[in-house]
């Protein structure tokens, strides 16, 4: 899990450091409050970038694989033709996250001048370690380095770096003979369009994990693992989502392999556990099935009472909240199977009474880590003090995040969380001046005139 993450010029961030420790361990249930643009999202993106920069060789194969059915689909006569979906809408969102650089972009603290600087903590079985990425202005890559557990002690694992030319230093105690050739020479032809994690996450794709096993320090592989653990949810980028032995990864709408049927029925049983615990009107839930030789098309139908008529409504014309919630039962689901899920906004489109409800039922159950930002303050009533953070922006745009139970003074038992914060006891609320509309439409309305 993660245990601090250090950010210098990063987006809005100055110079920022998230400490997510409490007593020495890592928090599970981390919530963050802030006023609108005091940067909560640019944590969530933190997150997001280590994700991309892990797949970006992954991305490139697929997005290379994509580019040629494209262009096969094209000289094709039109009743040829396969029905693929909208290919060059996913080649359009792929495309960015195909090159380090173009998964950064953006990101670099605007009229700064120092690099961005991206320092992720971890413990994993109580061995801590970091991992560093640094970049410049225009968004390229100048180091990358892992310092975790080698034997006993912990060092270097690797440090590349690219200042007056290319360094690299990889650790023969992690990476033993053939393999150490293999990733000298693919970090010599790839490193800086792509991170070594990437190319050693595509480089495991080409070879078998027995030779993984016998080639790398299983104290290097753990950390590969830990990172694989990270999900993010936020806006239009939601995973990567993986089907489980209960739940299906696409849990709205998708295709499966006949072998899988039986998993339908599963995520049919949970999604109503779930959803007939926060609807009242909910019935029950069901896909609608279609088998199309070896596959199955699904869609997922909720059957509601309306009034006093039960009907089947397709989960596409559902509130967006509605469907916030299911899309949400994937993160609960993996948070509580020990992954480290990151959501923006979790409260987004989803009343606070359920929210609130959701969180206290989540509480003591999850063995990964959830950090979610939010503005929902009645959250506040289920959280303890050391889980809440709270985002402060001064006059001169600086930034300080600090936890509840790292305020100036100490609260009480008894203290109610939710009135201290919007009291500003922690800082991170709004203060805005009254505004006078009728003022300030008034040239416009004049001009009409």
């Amino acid at each position: 899990m993660f245990s601090k993450i250090e950010f210098k010029n990063f987006m809005s961030f100055s110079n920022l450091t998230f400490d997510l420790l409490n007593r020495g361990k890592c928090k599970d249930i981390i919530a963050i409050y802030g006023e609108n643009g005091s940067g909560k999202t640019n944590i969530v993106e933190a997150f997001k970038l280590l994700v991309l920069s892990l797949q970006s060789m992954e991305s490139l194969n697929e997005n290379t694989r994509l580019q040629s059915l494209l262009k096969e689909q094209t000289n094709k006569e039109e009743n040829q033709k396969t029905n693929f979906g909208d290919i060059s809408e996913i080649l359009d969102k792929i495309s960015f996250f195909t090159t380090f650089k173009g998964i950064a972009k953006n990101t670099h603290r605007i009229a700064s001048e120092g690099n961005t600087i991206l320092k992720y903590y971890f413990n994993i079985e109580k061995d801590n370690g970091y991992y560093l990425l640094e970049y410049n202005e225009n968004n390229e890559l100048v180091k990358e380095e892992l310092v975790f557990k080698i034997k006993s002690n912990k060092g270097v694992h690797f440090s590349i770096t690219n200042i007056d030319g290319l360094s690299q230093s990889l650790n023969k105690t992690i990476f033993k003979n053939t393999i150490f050739k293999d990733l000298t020479e693919q970090i010599e032809k790839y490193w800086g369009k792509h991170t070594f994690l990437s190319i050693f996450n595509n480089y495991c794709l080409e070879v078998n994990e027995e030779f993984i096993n016998e080639q790398v320090s299983i104290n290097f592989q753990k950390v590969v693992d830990e990172f694989d653990k990270i999900f993010i949810w936020s806006g239009n980028f939601r995973g990567p989502f993986h089907s489980t032995e209960l739940l299906l990864k696409d849990i709205s709408k998708g295709k499966i392999d006949k072998s899988e049927k039986e998993k339908l029925s599963y995520t049919e049983e949970i999604i109503y556990k779930y959803f007939s615990a926060l609807y009242i009107d909910i019935k029950d839930v069901k896909y609608k099935q279609d088998a199309q030789g070896q596959e199955i098309k699904y869609e997922l139908m909720i059957r509601k009472n309306i009034g006093g008529d039960l009907v089947d409504v397709p989960i596409s014309l559902e509130s967006q909240g509605t469907k916030n919630l299911l899309d949400l039962l994937k993160v609960f689901n993996n948070v509580l199977d020990g992954k480290i899920c990151i959501v923006d906004e979790i409260d987004s489109g989803i009343h606070d009474l359920l929210m609130n409800s959701i969180l206290n039922d989540l509480k003591g159950s999850v063995n990964g880590q959830l950090i979610f930002t939010t503005h929902d303050t009645t959250l506040l009533k289920e959280l303890s003090p050391s889980s809440a953070y709270f985002l402060n922006v001064d006059i001169k745009g600086n930034k300080v995040i600090i936890s509840g139970n790292e305020a100036d003074k100490k609260i009480g038992v008894n203290n109610n969380l939710e009135k201290l914060y919007l009291s500003g006891f922690f800082g991170a609320v709004p203060d805005p001046l009254d505004i006078d509309f009728s003022d300030l439409f008034l040239d416009h309305n004049l001009s009409e005139d």
